[in-house]
């Protein structure tokens, strides 16, 4: 009797871990896009885009479980005033080794330095809408001979990495960016 107790036990404790997380088809599907404001209910959260076009789910891999569930471009009428903004998620099922958010970033930091950025501030922490993330700051030149900053901001919830891609004229921009367009239920 005791040892069918414990067995039980270990099943119920072995299916709750192996549990398949949301599809990344029904994450997608929790978005809307109204006006300049994205929402998403699967993880709570909302930007408000000013001054901006969003496009809703525009890359959805569901081999890969991951997406591009809203990106959004402003429309500025100065360099300084630009920017671009994106809602990534990734499944954590697809990183059974990942040990950390700081890895992850990183992982990210040094694909984005393989394609010509180079890195402004390694993986740091940071709050953004109440909740902790890990970022990174790369900056890239354009042709006109400008420079850009790209930010990637990255924390785990509800199974998946959830992840912004933001660009700005400035590495102050793009904190600023994250910080005050974002909301997150907790």
């Amino acid at each position: 009797m005791k040892i069918v107790l414990i067995f039980g036990a270990l099943v119920t404790m072995v299916a709750a871990q192996s549990k398949k997380p949301t599809d990344i088809s029904a994450v997608a599907a929790s978005g809307t896009v109204s006006g300049n404001r994205y929402m998403n209910s699967f993880f709570g959260l909302s930007v408000d885009a000013p001054n901006a076009t969003l496009q809703l789910n525009p890359l959805v891999n569901t081999d890969g479980e991951r997406a591009r569930l809203m990106q959004a471009l402003a429309k500025p009428a100065e360099w300084e005033d630009t920017y671009t903004f994106a809602v990534l998620a990734d499944s954590l099922s697809k990183y059974p080794q990942l040990q950390s958010l700081t890895q992850y970033v990183r992982s990210v930091r040094h694909q984005l330095e393989r394609e010509g950025l180079a890195s402004v501030r390694e993986e740091f922490p940071i709050t953004i809408g109440g909740v902790r993330f890990t970022g990174a700051i790369l900056e890239e030149h354009v042709p006109a001979g400008r420079k850009y900053y790209r930010g990637m901001y990255s924390t785990f919830r509800n199974g998946y990495i959830l992840s912004f891609d933001a660009e700005a004229a400035s590495e102050d921009k793009v904190n600023e960016l994250v910080t005050k367009i974002v909301k997150l239920k907790n």
